[in-house]
């Protein structure tokens, strides 16, 4: 199997999705190659290396340029649709020329499936579990509740709220400093760090935290490119970056098949009496910690998506 790896051309996170796609197909002993932008030298190198098919993470853009230049050359191509159903409006542009779509959403792939499109393949981000694994770490990084990520209204409404509890709360991300009232920012046990912090310094937050929250980003959001409002149903790839480090979590997404094990809240006050009885049951944390991994690893890692892959390619050949 000869892959051809499109990279995502984003910076942040994808930077390392990029990273470590590549890794794994080495890993592997998967033959590769990987290209950015689709100029001269880079579509030389592609039509001598002769790829069975081009993987591209497609998010927020379109690539015009190299669905259509790899479509006539007869290469097939496979998106990941990494940003579903957030985005589903600029996924609908991009699957029509794709001839195989994997997308981490279960209901996006439905949805895909009820308009007509065939081989859709729900294939969630996985987890790099080299580096996401369990670890001890500085009492610096230790928190009681810990919320990474962008503050989204549900995320920041339950901030709002966990600022009442009395566990000490660690807050981290981009602009939470705009969206918190001051009254919340002003309390000793809050901690913000307006910064997006990469995975590197995440692991230690994760494994230095009593419970990761874990509200996922609402389908409606104002922002979103979502007109039919397709709502998410799975879990994104933070929940196993957590899990691969054996560290507690509460989602707002209901737990399926195979993800089960997972402690889900569906309200404020389910969160709240969740958190006080976790807080307080340190065994409770770890047997589910210890399921939730067991679900994760190895089945969900990087290390697995060439496998998955072949499996996809081979059904298609």
């Amino acid at each position: 199997m000869k892959v051809l790896y499109i990279q995502s051309g984003y910076g942040g996170i994808y930077s390392y999705f990029d990273r470590w796609a590549e890794e794994c197909f080495r890993h592997a002993q998967t033959e590769y190659m990987s290209a950015d932008t689709p100029d001269t030298e880079s579509l030389s190198r592609i039509e001598t290396f002769q790829p069975d098919f081009a993987l591209m993470m497609v998010g927020v853009h379109v690539p015009h340029d190299w669905l259509t230049w790899l479509k006539g050359k007869g290469i097939p191509v496979y998106v990941w649709l990494t940003e579903d159903p957030f985005y589903i409006d600029i996924s609908l542009q991009v699957i029509k020329h794709a001839d195989a779509v994997l997308t981490i959403d279960q209901n996006a792939a439905l949805y895909y499936q009820e308009l007509g499109y065939q081989h859709i393949y729900y294939v969630p981000i996985p987890v790099n579990h080299r580096l996401f694994k369990k670890m001890d770490t500085e009492h610096s990084f230790h928190s009681q509740l810990l919320i990474i990520g962008y503050p989204y209204p549900n995320r920041v409404q339950l901030v709002k709220e966990a600022a009442y509890l009395p566990y000490t709360v660690r807050v981290i991300g981009k602009e939470w400093r705009k969206y918190l009232p001051k009254k919340v920012l002003k309390q000793p046990h809050i901690d913000v760090v307006s910064t997006w912090v990469p995975p590197e310094q995440a692991v230690h937050y994760y494994n230095g935290a009593d419970i990761v929250i874990n509200p996922h980003r609402p389908y409606h959001f104002t922002f979103n490119k979502n007109k039919s409002r397709i709502k998410n149903t799975s879990f994104n790839n933070r929940t196993f970056d957590i899990a691969a480090c054996e560290a507690f979590q509460l989602v707002d997404l209901p737990a399926a098949y195979p993800f089960s094990s997972f402690i889900s809240y569906h309200s404020i006050n389910d969160f709240k009496e969740k958190a006080a009885f976790y807080i307080n049951h340190p065994e409770e944390r770890n047997k589910a910690a210890a399921l939730n991994y067991k679900e994760t690893v190895p089945a969900h890692t990087f290390d697995e998506l060439p496998a998955k892959l072949k499996a996809i390619h081979l059904a298609l050949s």
